[in-house]
């Protein structure tokens, strides 16, 4: 069973009692996940740990491990439910044998993306009525790898998410992110697209700490899609320590030429972090046509991998020690004016107060 002290999802405390935050339901069963049980009962909420690093955000000198391999696929997904999570089992196993440490899942990866298919692909995963986590679990331990599930559909009694689980290499679930921002845009003679129309939001943000699971000093800050272009949710991951930012999307031939590369380079170089956009593979039959081009940038904005249009795997070994280096030579937390401008939250200390 799966301690349910890990099993706080977004792992977030909101400081003040009027903030949201989302938990599973108070219900208590076990869920079968491949052949490793989680609890599915409400587990106390318990706050994201302090972050191993100084209060401006520098990340520890010494690291026991400085790399890390991580793969990126860019997944056709089409609409064959049963056949796009067995692609992704078999690409996930494939990923692990060139030697993947992390491997990053794109958005929507087990159904068509598009609003009308989100109720028909949704999957209840509280209820223990998940074919995809399933599969999710049981490839995280059987490739020993940690898994960013990219996204699906996620039911939950009347709601519908766009929902990213995250796996450790045991096969365990350790982090829920269920989108934040919908992307709802009208964009004349070329495109409209309401996820409002069937899905909600999700409540708070995400981090991941590889570190407490075996792995490096990794602590990943998870995005959806549109949720990259709010800058202000980057920034508060590196308030909470973050040095890798993750976001499955999927951009469309509009956005995706105009915005996608520039998104994640200044996402990275705002928060002088490692960033990755994973992207379904292109597929000109469908609704809803996706860029491709996912993408692993360092915090100079520097490209370490990019796919073309077509489903791909794309690698990189990312030097952990350049955020050590980015954020020494330019410290730009160190320079931020608070006395003018500050980004608050409810789910982080605000570091730059004084106790009385």
């Amino acid at each position: 069973i799966l301690p349910a002290a890990l099993f706080s999802l977004s792992r977030c405390q909101p400081a003040s009692a009027s903030a949201a935050f989302s938990v599973f339901s108070a219900t208590s069963a076990a869920v079968e996940l491949g052949s490793r049980a989680f609890s599915t009962g409400k587990p106390p909420i318990v706050p994201i740990p302090l972050p191993r690093i100084h209060p401006q955000g520098r990340i520890p000198f010494a690291m026991q491990q400085t790399t890390l391999k991580v793969a990126c696929l860019q997944l056709a997904c089409g609409a064959d439910k049963q056949q796009n999570i067995d692609n992704a089992a078999g690409r996930i196993r494939e990923a692990a044998q060139m030697g993947a440490e992390l491997v990053v899942l794109p958005e929507c990866f087990n159904s068509p993306y598009g609003t009308k298919y989100f109720a028909e692909y949704a999957e209840s995963v509280i209820d223990g009525q998940s074919q995809t986590c399933e599969m999710l679990s049981k490839a995280a331990r059987d490739s020993g790898v940690f898994l960013v599930g990219g996204s699906f559909p996620e039911r939950d009694g009347d709601q519908l998410f766009n929902t990213c689980y995250i796996f450790n290499k045991d096969g365990d679930m350790i982090a829920r992110h269920r989108k934040i921002h919908l992307f709802d845009i009208d964009i004349p003679g070329k495109i409209t697209f309401k996820e409002s129309e069937t899905l909600s939001p999700g409540e708070g943000p995400t981090v991941v700490d590889l570190s407490e699971h075996g792995g490096p000093q990794v602590r990943m800050g998870i995005g959806i899609c549109y949720d990259i272009r709010f800058g202000e949710l980057a920034t508060l991951y590196r308030q909470l320590g973050c040095n890798l930012l993750v976001y499955p999307g999927a951009f469309n031939m509009v956005t995706g030429p105009a915005h996608w590369e520039m998104l994640i380079k200044a996402r990275c170089v705002d928060t002088q972090s490692f960033g990755i956009v994973c992207s379904p593979a292109r597929d000109e039959t469908a609704d809803y046509v996706a860029w491709g081009h996912t993408m692993i940038t360092d915090p100079w904005g520097d490209t370490l991998g990019e796919a073309d249009e077509k489903e791909a795997i794309i690698m990189s070994d990312l030097d952990l020690t350049q955020v050590i280096t980015r954020r020494t030579n330019m410290p730009l937390w160190l320079q931020k004016r608070s006395d003018i401008y500050k980004t608050t939250s409810p789910f982080v200390q605000d570091l730059s107060s004084k106790k009385k």
